[in-house]
Formats: structure tokens, C-alpha cells, sequence
């Protein structure tokens, strides 16, 4: 499985569990540890795209057509994105 696949099913299953949290959220409401973990889930969904982004990005790169200028955006990307 390449790094690329794993960060999209990665996201699918944080999706699939952030529907599940919205949903009790939107029933009964959250406690405050719950709505910690909540929020801390949407923060790892957030970095997972970005991850995969930047991922896709790279693959882009690295493909035969692709120019000497993108390989060189990319570690500035990631590292702007990152702070």
C-alpha cells in the first residue's frame, strides 16, 4: 500500500467516525472530554488532507513530464503549511 492510499483510508475512516460524533453531538450533546476528542479529531482530519495533498503533489513531481521548478516548491510548501 502506498503512502498515498494509506492517508486516503485514513481519512475515510476519521470521516466515517466524525459523522458518527456529529450525530450524538446533534442527539444528546457532548461532555467536555468528548467534545476534546471531537475537536481533536477534526484537527487530525485537517492534517490528514493536507498530508495527502502534499503527498499528491509529490507523486505529481516525481512523474517524467514534470519540470526541475515543482520538486522545488514542495519542501517549501510543506514546510510553510506545517507551522
Amino acid at each position: 500500500m502506498t503512502y498515498t492510499k494509506l492517508l486516503e483510508r485514513k481519512g475515510e475512516i476519521l470521516k466515517k467516525t466524525m459523522e458518527t460524533w456529529i450525530m450524538k453531538e446533534n442527539r444528546d450533546g457532548l461532555d467536555r472530554q468528548e467534545a476534546h476528542i471531537y475537536r481533536n479529531m477534526v484537527k487530525e482530519l485537517h492534517q490528514n488532507e493536507q498530508e495527502l495533498h502534499v503527498a499528491r503533489v509529490e507523486e505529481l513531481d516525481q512523474t517524467p513530464d514534470s519540470g526541475a521548478d515543482g520538486a522545488d516548491s514542495t519542501p517549501r510548501e510543506r514546510i510553510s503549511q506545517s507551522v
